[in-house]
């Protein structure tokens, strides 16, 4: 996965809004030149379009609504993870990691990974309310794949595991996340992850939602 992974949906209600406004325009614009052109005023070419419009933010209103609903419930499939412990070796365990991308499932990829728990995570790019309405969902990129340990003193005993799951970057979205302030469409970017114990009778399913990555058992 090089870079940011960016969902986003097409709604019909906004097309249909924008198809709306369109031809309200062009009808408005067509008894204005005809005005001009034929000093004649055509009310029903100028009054349909006024119409139009009007019914496409109407429309455009509630694919607003439809689509704020959704960003703040939806629940992006991003990987699933299947972690092990291995038997004999204490605080080791085999981790099976898939990549998920717009449903799809991709190459599975195992590590052995140290700590009492696996913890995975990268960054999120969150949008403003209006990028969301226009069907533009949270960003985000997973970077790494590591292991966790209970008591912080381990750390400075023992080896730490820890696995770069993005090892390619791309330029523009690096830029939409080092220089947030400067796009006037990105409320917020940062880093997130979620940690579990390891179980050889779960299989775990991580989601990215619009506060960051989150597991559920499948």
């Amino acid at each position: 996965m090089g870079g940011f992974t960016i969902p986003v949906t097409f709604d019909r209600l906004t097309l249909l809004a924008a198809l709306l406004a369109v031809l309200a325009l062009a009808g408005i614009i067509s008894g204005i030149v005809h005005l001009f052109t034929q000093r004649r005023i055509r009310l029903f070419r100028i009054g349909s379009g006024i119409v139009l419009l009007l019914i496409g933010f109407g429309v455009f209103a509630v694919a607003g609504w439809a689509q704020t609903y959704r960003a703040l419930t939806k629940a992006e499939l991003v990987a699933t993870i299947h972690a092990a412990p291995v038997v004999g070796a204490q605080q080791t365990m085999k981790v099976v990691y898939t990549p998920v991308t717009n449903g799809t499932h991709g190459q599975p990829q195992t590590f052995t990974i140290k700590g009492d728990e696996w913890q995975i995570g990268g960054d999120v790019i969150k949008w403003q309310d209006w990028v969301n309405i226009l069907g533009v969902h949270t960003g985000y990129r997973i970077t790494r794949l590591m292991g966790y340990y209970e008591d912080p003193n381990d750390y400075k005993t023992k080896r730490v595991s820890a696995y770069d799951l993005n090892k390619s970057h791309d330029t523009v979205s690096q830029f939409l996340h080092d220089h947030a302030n400067l796009m006037p469409f990105v409320r917020a970017t940062y880093g997130n992850d979620v940690r579990m114990l390891p179980d050889a009778s779960a299989t775990y399913q991580i989601f990215l939602s619009t506060s960051g990555y989150w597991a559920a058992r499948q």
